[in-house]
């Protein structure tokens, strides 16, 4: 069953990229520019990302492709829990109290997780682990029951902010217990860094995906801002086929996080991949979907993630209150329908 969902996954990923997010659309400018576009897998997702220049060659295009590939073999060996060879693995793994050298790519994304848990509150928690494996949102097939109250209060324990304590170039636990799960940062960071590679390597008119996660430079081939749709949270619909916006990027970043494709029936009862490490239980309120825009994919990653966790008004009220980011967030009413909030901000990005 677990290798059943993960190729569902990728392919509603893959159909995502496809029908979901508009590339480009129609102008009065119909001069074109050359496109090279690309694909692989890394972090159990996919990635997608489009490079616009005058010219690129046959062979430009493969070193291009190789080069991004293999950036993204290093990221993932850093990051996935999926690899149990990989240095946060190794780290779960590592049943010790004693400070673990860890390298600064890994530094850097948990000093990143631990800045949101305090700033939420401990809604944003990346030792959240245990729990997203038990609700079978992880690396481990998951139960096919609620936990007991006895088995939450256990890892209540083990969650938290001041769990971790980081140096220079370590991390401590303060539990050998204690397991973290980067997933709702190390695809934003990807993207990110990929950005930065490609741009180093002299394009400026980027579109980077990985797993929904988007960064964006320049223009596209029509030579406008990058166009992206954004999905209506509809359970059990085909991605793109409803869309409750469409937006204009250039230079910035967008990330999303909702209750409508990533989820479990358990005993009878829809239960969303995005656990309360507060309460130790997925969220149960009526806010289906955020997206953020941000200029780092990481930090919109992760406020959508926050926002998600902290609920309709908590997080309405955080987000308005977080300096570089704007947002849309889409409630699902008990008749079915739906209501929409947006940051002042975020309608500057809606299409014309």
């Amino acid at each position: 069953m677990s290798l059943l969902i993960k190729n569902i996954r990728l392919l509603l990923l893959i159909i995502q990229v496809c029908l979901l997010f508009i590339f480009s659309s129609c102008s009065s400018n119909t001069q074109q520019y050359n496109e090279f576009a690309f694909n692989g897998s890394t972090m159990g997702t996919t990635y997608h990302i489009t490079i616009v220049a005058d010219s690129i060659n046959v062979e430009q295009r493969s070193r291009i492709a190789t080069s991004v590939d293999s950036l993204l073999r290093v990221f993932n060996k850093r990051v996935s829990t999926y690899d149990d060879q990989s240095e946060i693995s190794h780290f779960n793994q590592n049943l010790t109290i004693e400070p673990v050298g860890v390298s600064n790519e890994l530094l850097h994304i948990v000093k990143m997780g631990q800045d949101f848990c305090n700033a939420t509150s401990g809604a944003f928690d990346i030792t959240v682990m245990p729990l997203v494996n038990f609700f079978g949102f992880g690396y481990e097939i998951g139960e096919n029951r609620f936990p007991t109250v006895e088995e939450i209060d256990d890892w209540l324990q083990l969650t938290g902010c001041d769990k971790l304590l980081l140096g220079d170039s370590t991390i401590t636990k303060t539990d050998p217990r204690i397991s973290i799960d980067l997933s709702a940062l190390a695809k934003g960071d990807a993207s990110d860094h990929v950005a930065v590679f490609l741009k180093e390597m002299g394009f400026e008119n980027l579109f980077v995906e990985i797993g929904g996660e988007i960064m964006t430079h320049g223009f596209n081939k029509y030579g406008r801002a990058w166009k992206i749709g954004i999905d209506r949270p509809n359970y059990g619909g085909a991605p793109g086929a409803d869309l409750q916006h469409i937006i204009e990027l250039s230079g910035l970043a967008v990330a999303s996080s909702g209750d409508y494709r990533n989820y479990r029936e358990i005993e009878g009862k829809r239960i969303s991949h995005t656990i309360d490490p507060r309460s130790g239980s997925p969220i149960a309120h009526n806010l289906a979907a955020v997206t953020i825009v941000a200029e780092s994919c990481m930090i919109a990653d992760a406020i959508a993630t926050s926002v998600m966790v902290l609920g309709p008004e908590d997080g309405l009220t955080w987000l308005k209150n977080y300096s570089g980011a704007e947002g849309l967030l889409i409630f699902r009413e008990p008749d079915g329908t739906y209501r929409e909030i947006m940051t002042d901000g975020f309608r500057g990005y809606l299409a014309d």
